[in-house]
C-alpha cells in the first residue's frame, strides 16, 4: 500500500512538473468565421504567459481565457490542459444580428458592439439610423429573433429606429412595417407573417405603402 501511495504521489509530482506545449495548441470543435485560428494563436504567443516555458503547475487557465476574451470577436473561451501537457481551447465567436451602417460595426445577439471583419462579412439586416448604445441590448434580442426566424431572416432587409418606433424594410417590396417600440414584437410579427402568406398570391403587396402592426391582432394597411 505504501508503494502504491508513493508511486501515485511521484506520478502526480512528475505530471505537475511537465512542461506545456505552447507550439501545438489544440482548438477543439472551433469553427471561426470572423477571425482565424492563426490570429488567435499569434495573440496568445505574444502574451507574457506564453513568452517563456511554463510548468503545468504554474499555468493559470483563467488568465489564458481572459487574454482570448479581450478579442472583440470572441464571445466565450474555455481552456483545458491534457495529461500530456497539451493546451486545449474551445472558442465561440460573437453572433452578429444587425449591422450598423452609419457606425460601420455589428451589434451581436447579446447587445454587444462587434467590429467588422476583414475575413468574413455577415449578411444580416442593416440598421440605417443612428442609435444610442442604451438600445443595443434590446436591438440584440430583436435582431437575434429575426435571424433565427426562418421567414423573417429572408424577409427583413433593414430597420430604422425613429424615436421609439421601429420601421422595418423588406426584401422585394417597397412598403415598410411599423412597430411601436420593442414590446410584443414576436406576436406582431406572427400576425404579419399570417397576413403576408394569405395575400401574397393576390398581388396586392405591390400597392402597399406601409403596414402598421401596433393594433392587437390586427394588420393595418396603408395603400400607395
Amino acid at each position: 500500500m505504501l508503494l502504491v501511495v508513493f508511486l501515485t504521489a511521484f506520478s502526480f509530482v512528475k505530471n505537475e512538473n511537465r512542461k506545456i506545449d505552447f507550439k501545438h495548441i489544440n482548438f477543439i470543435n472551433t469553427d471561426l468565421k470572423f477571425i482565424t485560428i492563426d490570429s488567435v494563436n499569434k495573440m496568445l504567443k505574444q502574451s507574457k504567459l506564453f513568452s517563456k516555458e511554463s510548468l503545468k503547475s504554474d499555468l493559470n487557465l483563467v488568465n489564458i481565457e481572459k487574454i482570448i476574451l479581450d478579442n472583440a470577436f470572441i464571445s466565450s473561451a474555455e481552456a483545458s490542459l491534457g495529461l500530456d501537457g497539451q493546451l486545449g481551447i474551445i472558442l465561440e465567436e460573437k453572433s452578429p444580428v444587425l449591422r450598423v451602417l452609419k457606425g460601420d460595426f455589428y451589434i451581436d445577439s447579446k447587445g454587444n458592439k462587434m467590429p467588422l471583419s476583414n475575413v468574413f462579412s455577415q449578411r444580416i439586416p442593416l440598421l440605417l439610423s443612428n442609435v444610442d448604445s442604451s438600445y443595443f441590448r434590446k436591438l440584440g434580442s430583436l435582431g437575434n429573433y429575426v435571424k433565427n426566424n426562418m421567414f423573417l431572416s429572408k424577409h427583413i432587409s433593414g430597420l430604422e429606429l425613429v424615436d421609439k418606433d421601429l420601421v422595418f424594410y423588406v426584401n422585394g417590396f417597397k412598403y415598410v412595417i411599423e412597430i411601436n417600440g420593442f414590446k410584443n414584437y414576436k406576436s406582431k410579427f406572427k400576425n404579419y407573417e399570417l397576413f403576408f402568406r394569405s395575400v401574397y398570391s393576390e398581388g396586392i403587396l405591390d400597392s402597399i405603402k406601409s403596414i402598421n402592426l401596433n393594433f392587437k391582432n390586427q394588420v393595418i394597411v396603408q395603400k400607395i
